[in-house]
């Protein structure tokens, strides 16, 4: 019997249209005209890439916006697309006070 997936690869949703978005930020699988992997950052689509570790470094937006994609079925081991795994987001330092603006990251 075959299957249209190898018995250690991850589960995947189904694939939802162009007009519909994620409800959360990561990367994502996408369908032509896109490349296949692209981070959602929870606003716009990053730049696309030939893999899930390339596309979790993109940090500009994408020039296709609209493509079909599908996610993980389960929570991925991937680091937060928001803090890269580092559990913090640096948001530089206040120029009045001289406080570092380094802030939990609300999507870990």
């Amino acid at each position: 019997m075959r299957t249209n997936r190898r018995a250690d690869a991850p589960e995947r949703t189904v694939w939802f249209d162009a007009d519909t978005l994620p409800s959360r930020p990561g990367v994502y699988e996408r369908r032509p005209p896109a490349a296949r992997y692209a981070c959602w950052d929870g606003i716009r689509w990053r730049s696309d890439a030939a893999t899930a570790a390339a596309a979790a470094l993109e940090e500009k937006a994408s020039v296709i916006q609209r493509a079909a994609w599908r996610g993980l079925a389960a929570t991925s081991a991937a680091p937060c697309p928001t803090c890269r795994g580092r559990t913090v987001v640096d948001r530089g330092v206040d120029i009045e006070t001289g406080v570092d603006l380094i802030e939990e990251c609300l999507d870990c």
